[in-house]
């Protein structure tokens, strides 16, 4: 029987080469066209439920993506990208409660993502603000006041300050008003006010003459204000000039007594204001302008009735007839 042989290629046309035995270039192609097969099967499908929600979220279909977004959590456990995603759709859908349950404690844990929080928590502090739920505003930018006043965006500092102050925490009011007039070229008038009504309430009358006289340079003719503001300017500047006068300087308490005066304001002050400007006189030493003032006084009070009449009356005296 005869040996057999070998199987031989043909050397020009290649016939006779085995198909059990591919060669090296085929098996690569064969191998990299099975990748793509062997990645999908091994895909996360957290990432899966994510790029799912991503879709509805940009399609809104917001209560869709919340799902997708709490499937990839249950997925992916405790998952900083997933909790944004799912405070973004709650924030879409104004949902300020469910929002803060999962942006909250993101800030909080993860100072990484403060800017896309504040995007998101300006957001629906934004919308709620539109709908007239000022709390919910207040409350939806809790997170970012307590971490930085910069995080705010500039028109949600303006009313925050303004809920504050209505809510009579002037101290948190006037933080958040400072920043606003750090960040402000030109503010409104009503700006200067409500910052001096700030400052006021705090105690703090030095600085509040100043914003108040600024109001009153520049607020339009008609407004509301404008009275309120000339009441408070008065009442401050008689409580510096007793402060002036108690730390020795008579000068500078008689400048703010004439500019009160000048305002007529509070009106229930005036005479107290002439009286304390005649003492100033007569201790600087200028008798004729004393007695013009105790006279002022009396003129005030034509029934003689007001506590400052008799000792006005008694200045008169001393003044002209030099009795004691």
């Amino acid at each position: 029987m005869a040996a057999v042989r070998p199987l031989r290629p043909d050397r020009r046309t290649g016939a006779g080469r085995s198909a059990a035995l591919p060669s090296p270039r085929r098996a690569l192609l064969f191998a990299l066209a099975l990748v793509p097969t062997a990645l999908s099967g091994c895909e996360d499908p957290a990432h899966r439920s994510l790029g799912r929600g991503d879709r509805l979220l940009a399609t809104g279909r917001l209560e869709e993506a919340i799902a997708e977004y709490k499937l990839a959590l249950r997925q992916a456990g405790e998952s900083p990208e997933v909790t944004l995603r799912l405070g973004q759709a709650y924030a879409a859908s104004g949902d300020v409660d469910e929002t803060l349950r999962y942006l909250g404690p993101l800030l909080a844990a993860d100072s990484s993502y403060r800017y896309q929080v504040a995007a998101e928590l300006g957001r629906v502090a934004r919308d709620a603000l539109a709908g007239g739920a000022r709390e919910n505003m207040a409350r939806a930018l809790a997170p970012l006041e307590a971490w930085s006043i910069g995080l705010i965006p500039l028109d949600l500092q303006l009313a925050l300050a303004r809920y504050h102050r209505t809510d009579g925490d002037y101290a948190s009011a006037l933080s958040l008003y400072l920043a606003v007039l750090a960040d402000t070229s030109d503010p409104a008038p009503d700006v200067y006010y409500e910052i001096g009504r700030a400052y006021e309430e705090l105690g703090g009358c030095r600085e509040s003459v100043e914003l108040y006289e600024a109001f009153l340079e520049e607020a339009p003719r008609g407004s509301l204000e404008i009275a309120g503001a000339r009441w408070r300017l008065g009442n401050c500047l008689v409580t510096l000039a007793d402060e002036e006068w108690s730390a020795g300087r008579p000068a500078s308490a008689l400048e703010k007594l004439k500019r009160m005066i000048e305002i007529g304001e509070p009106q229930t002050l005036l005479d107290r204001a002439h009286f304390r400007r005649g003492e100033l006189h007569l201790a600087l030493g200028e008798p004729d302008a004393a007695l013009a003032a105790y006279r002022e006084v009396l003129r005030l009070n034509p029934n003689r009735s007001a506590p400052l009449v008799q000792q006005a009356e008694q200045r008169i005296r001393q003044i002209r007839f030099g009795h004691e």
